[in-house]
C-alpha cells in the first residue's frame, strides 16, 4: 500500500480500501457496482500489503449479491457487502439537482490535510466550491489523474470526504475514524472533475452521520454516500 492512497494518519484511506473492494467484486463476478457499504475494523499503515477476499452470496439472473473482506494477515481490515448488476428499462430519470457554485478553475484549492501532506485527499485536487462554517452543505469540487474521479472506483474513494465537509459544519476541528462507509452508483458519465455535496446530519455521543450527493461537471447526479464515524478527540479552530 503506498500513500497515494493513505489517509491523514499514514494508513489505508477507507474510501480508497472500499473502491480496492469494489475493483475486486467487479473483477470476480463480471459485472458492475450498484451498491456497496463497507464496515472499517482495523488500520493497515503504508506499506503493509493487504489481501482481498470475495465471496459470491447469491448470483441471480440480472444481480449478483456478494461480500467482500480486506485483510492485513490474520486482522480484518475492512469488510463489505454489495450489488452488481442490473439491467435496462429504458426509464431512466433523476429527480436530485447539482447546486449553483462556481466553476472548478474560479475555486481556490484546498491546502494539505495530513500532517506528511502525502495522503490521498492530498494527491487529489480538491477546491473549495462552497464552505462558510457553521453551514450544514459544503461543496468541493474534485479530481483525480484524467477522468478517473468520475469512474466508479473514484466516485467510490471521493465519497469519503464527508468528514472534511463537517469539520466546517461543526466549525471545527477534529481527530476521528470512519466506522462504515455506503455509496450508490447512480449513472455513468465521464467528467474530468466531480462535485461533491456534503450534507451533515448530526453529532451524537461522539458520533457523526451524513451524506454526500456526487454530480458531473454537466449537472447528472453519479452517485450518492452516507457515513458514520467516530469522533475521538477536538483539537481545536477549524484547520482546513
Amino acid at each position: 500500500m503506498t500513500d497515494s492512497i493513505a489517509g491523514a494518519t499514514g494508513t489505508l484511506h477507507g474510501g480508497c480500501g472500499l473502491a480496492a473492494a469494489a475493483a475486486a467484486l467487479e473483477l470476480a463476478t463480471g459485472r458492475e457496482i450498484a451498491y456497496i457499504s463497507g464496515q472499517f475494523l482495523a488500520r493497515a499503515p503504508v506499506e503493509s500489503e493487504v489481501v482481498l477476499e470475495v465471496e459470491e452470496s447469491v448470483v441471480g439472473n440480472k444481480i449478483t449479491q456478494a461480500a467482500v473482506t480486506c485483510r492485513l494477515g490474520d486482522i480484518m481490515v475492512l469488510r463489505a457487502a454489495a450489488a452488481l448488476g442490473g439491467h435496462e428499462l429504458n426509464m431512466d430519470r433523476q429527480w436530485l439537482t447539482a447546486p449553483s457554485v462556481p466553476g472548478p478553475e474560479s475555486c481556490p484549492k484546498r491546502g494539505p490535510t495530513s500532517l506528511s501532506g502525502r495522503s490521498f485527499n492530498d494527491f487529489a485536487d480538491i477546491r473549495v466550491a462552497s464552505q462558510q462554517p457553521g453551514d450544514r452543505v459544503v461543496c468541493y469540487w474534485a479530481r483525480l489523474e484524467g477522468t478517473l474521479a468520475s469512474t466508479r472506483q473514484g466516485l467510490i474513494a471521493l465519497a469519503d470526504l464527508l468528514p472534511s465537509g463537517m469539520r466546517v459544519s461543526l466549525d471545527t476541528g477534529f481527530r476521528g475514524s470512519s466506522l462504515d462507509h455506503s455509496v450508490r452508483l447512480v449513472a455513468s458519465e465521464k467528467s474530468e472533475w466531480v462535485l461533491l455535496c456534503i450534507q451533515s446530519a448530526a453529532v451524537q455521543h461522539s458520533v457523526g452521520h451524513g451524506n454526500v450527493e456526487i454530480y458531473s461537471q454537466s449537472g447528472t447526479l453519479l452517485a450518492l454516500g452516507s457515513q458514520s464515524f467516530a469522533i475521538s478527540s477536538i483539537t481545536g479552530a477549524l484547520d482546513r
